[in-house]
């Protein structure tokens, strides 16, 4: 009569197999989870500069709302600066929106500059193109807003947006 011996467990090649192949699962987990982390952190980011530049813009266009005449920049030029005398002068009169290194400064008349954007963005650049109207009314005077903002992400990573404008001045 013969024996039969009963082996349980793994052998050395099956342990090692199944280590290799736990160690890849466990590295992929890995690297999605911090691809998942880094990709919301940019998105709220971006979100945020969204909200920034929307929040500039309406300024902008505030700004422009009830404008008398544009003095700066002139008609058919684009410049970095943007003032604008209003009829209503009980806000302060010029109007000016400006860029001052890294902020967006708004000056209504005599009054100290205010600072339109937040300490976490900072700003790229901003023009203002004066479009000369027409004078018979097909071609409206116009202001094209160009501004560009930037932030750093959690991780160190630059977010920039540009937001564009054109706003029609009415008379």
């Amino acid at each position: 009569m013969t024996s039969v011996k009963i082996h349980k467990g793994f052998t050395l090649i099956e342990a090692l197999v199944y280590l290799a192949l736990f160690s890849i699962l466990m590295g992929g987990a890995a690297i999605s989870a911090y691809n998942l982390f880094d990709a919301s952190v940019k998105v709220g980011t971006r979100t945020m500069l969204q909200g920034e530049s929307d929040f500039m813009m309406a300024k902008i266009d505030w700004v422009l709302s009830g404008a008398k005449a544009v003095t700066a920049p002139s008609a058919g030029v684009t410049g970095s600066s943007l003032t604008v005398a209003k009829w209503d002068t009980t806000l302060g009169d010029p109007m000016q929106v400006t860029q001052n290194g890294n902020q967006l400064l708004l000056t209504r008349g005599t009054n100290a500059p205010v600072v339109l954007n937040n300490t976490n963005t900072s700003i790229v650049s901003v023009s203002f193109n004066h479009i000369q109207g027409s004078g018979d009314g097909t071609v409206p005077e116009a202001v094209e807003t160009v501004l560009t903002i930037s932030a750093l992400t959690q991780t160190g990573v630059t977010v920039t947006r540009t937001a564009t404008s054109t706003t029609y001045l009415r008379r």
